[in-house]
């Protein structure tokens, strides 16, 4: 049930609701939603607010709806390839920013499908887990999970990480180093348990990472990272060829 006495109107909190169940992945890509009476029902509203919030995800890409079917999730993606070599670190430290890591959490965790296929790895093999919190000038910037294949980490632990960071401990490991990184970037509500860890309030704007790193020997990290958007100011500049 959504709540009337909040200081956010029940367009928003449906609005709200029902885009954490796109981006959550609870409802996916060709989900049939729940019809107009059904969502009624669920959250207590009127279908004068329900049909309002249908027909602006509708107009936003965010669903389908066809006559006589119902309403599918149709999730838009705008995609742009930005091809640049960049470092974080090094325009933090050329501004005069300090940054530095948090370790949350570092474990061996089972490879699921897409790492196996990602990593060429088997699906018996162990994957390092190291979740962090990125701070910069001792505010919370980004929270990241990355997942490495054990054997480019073969003993490391977490108080390496702490004190070299994630790359420098696998070169020290395996040799092997980042030389490109693919990434996707999306914005989206943050999960509510991100938000805990990153100490922001629940259903904070964020822009959403996915990145794929890969050495001169194949792919070595799998990460996602959620990013503060009201702390991010991305430039990029292009040349016209």
């Amino acid at each position: 049930m959504l709540n009337s006495d909040l200081p956010v109107t029940l367009q928003y909190q449906l609005k709200t609701e029902l885009y954490e169940k796109i981006n959550s992945g609870t409802w996916p890509e060709g989900f049939k939603i729940p019809s107009e009476s059904e969502l009624c029902e669920e959250y207590g509203i009127s279908r004068t607010t329900v049909r309002e919030v249908l027909n602006e995800m509708a107009q936003g890409g965010y669903i389908t709806r066809k006559q006589g079917k119902g309403s599918f999730v149709s999730k838009p993606a705008v995609e742009q390839t930005l091809t640049s070599s960049y470092s974080l670190s090094a325009d933090l430290e050329q501004q005069g920013k300090t940054s530095e890591f948090i370790l949350l959490s570092f474990r061996k965790v089972e490879a699921k499908s897409s790492s196996v296929e990602l990593f060429g790895i088997s699906a018996e093999d162990k994957l390092f887990e190291v979740t962090r919190i990125r701070t910069i000038d001792d505010q919370v910037f980004a929270w990241e999970r990355a997942l490495v294949p054990e054997k480019y980490m073969k003993g490391a632990t977490a108080k390496d990480i702490e004190k070299n960071g994630l790359y420098p401990t696998i070169k020290d490991r395996s040799g092997l180093y980042p030389v490109e990184a693919d990434e996707r970037i999306e914005a989206v509500i943050c999960p509510e348990s991100v938000c805990k860890e990153m100490k922001l309030p629940v259903n904070s704007a964020v822009m959403k990472v996915k990145r794929n790193a890969k050495s001169q020997d194949g792919y070595i990290e799998k990460c996602e990272s959620y990013i503060y958007g009201q702390r991010l100011n991305v430039r990029h500049t292009i040349r016209i060829k």
